[in-house]
């Protein structure tokens, strides 16, 4: 085909998978434009192996003032959008779809054809399903059983909209044998929904979960690889037992401190651990015998971030004392209290760390001017590099005074200040 100008049309001779490949990159709404260029790509869409629906795409373009017009304008939109999800999913061709995604901020009524969109992309067996939920006022989420059992699957990722709340995934059976990823945002989970999902996922390697309500006593996997439980509530005392797991990420969770313990965790490489959790001391009372750090000893990479609190302390103390030598650990990241104050809890994490490399104090931010216990015993040899991060210049020369008594040689020592506000 030669255009106006004389020049030739090189892309429409192109074979149609490598087409398909080129429009896998726009958006669903943009591909299906394409079918208006010539009869070359007039089913081209079809065969896409990538679909993104993208609500904002259908933008509301409201004239009145009046709020019934702008909400009828908003529902007109709302349908458009709908029918042209499920023209696609309908006409679409028999070739593999590999990733399917939904984005927008659908409200309460998006709810059942957002069910019916999902049922229909998991029959056509992708790879990827990455899907925003929309609010419904149900206190349970109960999605079409073909999502959770495509056995093509390897990534799902279930994102439900926080305005009503957090809604329960419920599901009545999950057998997703080539899952290797799930990601789930603003979701709460119980003990029912875990088990399923670990005993029905065999090669699930990444579980990633954020700003979810946990009701999960445990979870424990042979397979796992990666656990991330960021900004999440815990409700009662998780165990976590995943012994071929690499990498933990346990970051803002509230309601931490007295419900969590790790075993088994002989494969971890790196952890990041955040319990410095709520200030209401009401979340320390009755604490329970901690056991935390034994899990984390074959680790190179700790970040450590813990509660000032004394109750805390205490049990810090136990439980260090009682979990051995961190062999492999090559880079440490430790603070959220006054290690002045409290240099001993210090020096029994330096004392089981004989390889340490790279030592990072974030020094809490609280000025106080009692000076540690002198009953602290331990020598390193050498420390590479000495980082610190306080807002007290005064805080950080005593603590480096402090290291100097039991490190030989420290490298580099670099302080910096926290960002004003």
């Amino acid at each position: 085909m030669k255009r106006r100008s004389g020049r030739i049309d090189r892309i429409s001779s192109l074979p149609n998978d490598v087409l398909a490949h080129v429009l896998s990159f726009l958006s669903t709404r943009d591909a299906v434009r394409t079918c208006v260029l010539s009869k070359r790509w007039r089913n081209t869409w079809t065969i896409v192996p990538v679909l993104n629906f993208n609500f904002y795409e259908f933008p509301t373009e409201l004239v009145s003032e009046d709020e019934d017009d702008d909400i009828d304008e908003n529902i007109k939109e709302e349908l458009k959008f709908d029918s042209f999800v499920r023209s696609v999913l309908e006409n679409r061709g028999p070739s593999h779809l590999d990733t399917v995604t939904f984005r927008g901020e659908f409200m309460s009524h998006f709810y059942e054809p957002s069910m019916r969109w999902l049922d229909r992309s998991a029959l056509l067996m992708p790879r990827v399903i990455s899907a925003m939920i929309p609010v419904f006022e149900q206190k349970e989420l109960n999605l079409p059983d073909s999502v959770f059992s495509c056995a093509s699957l390897e990534l799902l990722e279930l994102i439900h909209c926080p305005y009503n709340g957090t809604a329960y995934l419920k599901q009545d059976s999950i057998a997703l044998t080539s899952l290797k990823t799930i990601k789930l945002v603003n979701l709460a989970l119980d003990d029912d929904f875990a088990r399923k999902l670990l005993l029905g996922c065999p090669v699930l390697e990444n579980l990633r979960l954020f700003d979810c309500i946990l009701c999960i006593s445990d979870i424990s996997s042979n397979v796992l690889k990666e656990l991330i439980l960021d900004d999440c509530w815990l409700y009662q005392h998780m165990r976590i037992s995943c012994p071929a797991l690499v990498s933990l990420l346990f970051t803002s969770c509230e309601n931490t401190i007295r419900i969590i313990s790790l075993e088994n965790m002989t494969s971890l490489v790196y952890a990041t651990i955040d319990l410095s959790g709520s200030d209401d001391e009401e979340v320390f009372d009755n604490l329970p015998k901690l056991k935390l750090l034994s899990g984390l000893l074959n680790a190179t990479y700790l970040k450590l971030l813990f509660h000032p609190l004394p109750e805390l302390k205490e049990q810090l103390e136990n439980d260090i004392s009682n979990c051995g030598t961190f062999y492999n650990l090559k880079i440490l990241r430790i603070g959220a209290w006054n290690m002045v104050k409290h240099f001993s809890l210090l020096a029994l994490f330096l004392e089981r760390c004989p390889v340490l490399k790279q030592l990072a104090l974030l020094l809490n931010r609280a000025v106080i001017q009692e000076m540690p216990r002198q009953d602290v015993s331990f020598q390193i040899e050498y420390i590479e590099k000495v980082n610190i991060l306080c807002d007290e210049e005064k805080l950080a020369i005593k603590l480096v005074q402090l290291l100097g008594r039991h490190v030989k040689t420290m490298g580099n020592i670099n302080v910096w200040k926290y960002l004003d506000g």
